[in-house]
């Protein structure tokens, strides 16, 4: 299965963080793994069984998808440090010797950015502004998953996705990305689900800028009987002490 994240609109993965030491932790590495400058943009993570590739990425938009964080759950220490995150970009292309989960991938990335990058960081908890993912008043419209497997992903168009095998949780950080905050579970639905989210319904038809978030708010309520509060909370920040220009391939 491939995925695109393309770190703009719909779709972009983010989840909480866990316990982070102060430098990327133990994981196999990649077999083979380049790394060039490239300014063209486009900040986009694809994954295949067993190989990401990374074209034109921030370091910034590297450490989110390797993390699990959003743009608010990371800070510079310095700012030489600030400058290294949002500054030049790089394509990265690292292979693993098998196919291998996403999360796995994500680990090996952490060291990759340690090794090559020279990425050293901690975790702080700060107060910022963050969506709680509740039950609605008339209940869930969720079904039920059957049977065992991994949570995952499909796209079915630019603004409809389909779960399957997925908890509440995980959702709720995986919407974080679109509504541009960390979003926390606190539905105490505890099952895993096969649900789908379109929010082509409720695209603009003046042609203005869609309100990605705001349609995300609707279409998460009106289709999956949820709702998407905004509140202030304890959130765990990344703070990033040192990095630097990528070592030679």
């Amino acid at each position: 299965m491939r995925h695109a994240h393309a770190i703009s609109m719909f779709y972009a993965l983010v989840l909480p963080i866990a316990a982070i030491a102060q430098t990327a932790p133990s994981a196999p590495a990649f077999e083979v793994a380049s790394i060039r400058q490239n300014e063209a943009g486009g900040n986009i993570i694809e994954v295949t069984p067993g190989r990401l590739t990374i074209t034109s990425a921030t370091l910034a938009t590297c450490i989110k998808w390797a993390y699990d964080v959003q743009d608010s759950q990371i800070s510079g220490a310095t700012s030489t440090v600030s400058d290294l995150l949002n500054g030049e970009r790089y394509d990265i292309v690292a292979k693993s010797t098998e196919p291998i989960p996403d999360g796995q991938l994500k680990l090996m990335l952490q060291n990759l950015l340690a090794g090559r990058f020279k990425l050293a960081l901690h975790k702080q908890s700060r107060d910022m502004r963050v969506y709680a993912l509740v039950v609605a008043q008339n209940g869930p419209k969720l079904r039920e998953s059957q049977g065992e497997g991994e949570s995952k992903q499909q796209a079915r168009s630019k603004l409809a996705r389909q779960w399957t095998r997925t908890d509440m949780a995980q959702f709720a950080v995986e919407i974080s990305g679109a509504m541009e905050a960390p979003v926390l579970d606190q539905t105490r639905l505890l099952a895993k689900y096969d649900f789908s989210l379109d929010l082509t319904p409720y695209l603009p038809t003046t042609g203005e800028r869609p309100d990605i978030a705001g349609m995300m708010i609707t279409a998460i309520q009106e289709q999956l009987g949820l709702k998407v509060e905004s509140r202030r909370a304890a959130v765990d920040v990344l703070v990033i002490d040192h990095l630097e220009k990528p070592s030679e391939n």
